[in-house]
């Protein structure tokens, strides 16, 4: 089980990747703080379960987490120009 959904999420990253703007990229906690204090329209999204959301969270984030991609177009900002981080707990 836990291959397929390593699987999953490999194919998920690889089909994503070719979307991604040109400036998208990782970025490390001091970044997102720096990011975060320069940006007052910044939406953050955490990716994780609502289990590991209600457990902790960097401040203003919003949960959706993978079942919810589907309308993930419906939940995000509008304007194409808002910036946004999307962060998981990660794969392993």
């Amino acid at each position: 089980m836990k291959i397929i959904k390593l699987f999953f999420c490999m194919v998920l990253l690889l089909s994503t990747a070719s979307c991604l703007a040109p400036d998208a990229g990782v970025i490390d906690a001091d970044e997102l703080k720096k990011i975060m204090s320069a940006d007052a329209g910044l939406v953050i999204i955490d990716n994780r379960t609502e289990y590991e959301y209600q457990q902790g969270r960097i401040p203003g984030a919003i949960n959706i987490s993978q079942e919810k991609f589907r309308i993930l177009d419906k939940l995000l900002p509008k304007e194409k120009d808002t910036p946004i981080v999307f962060y998981c707990r990660g794969v392993g």
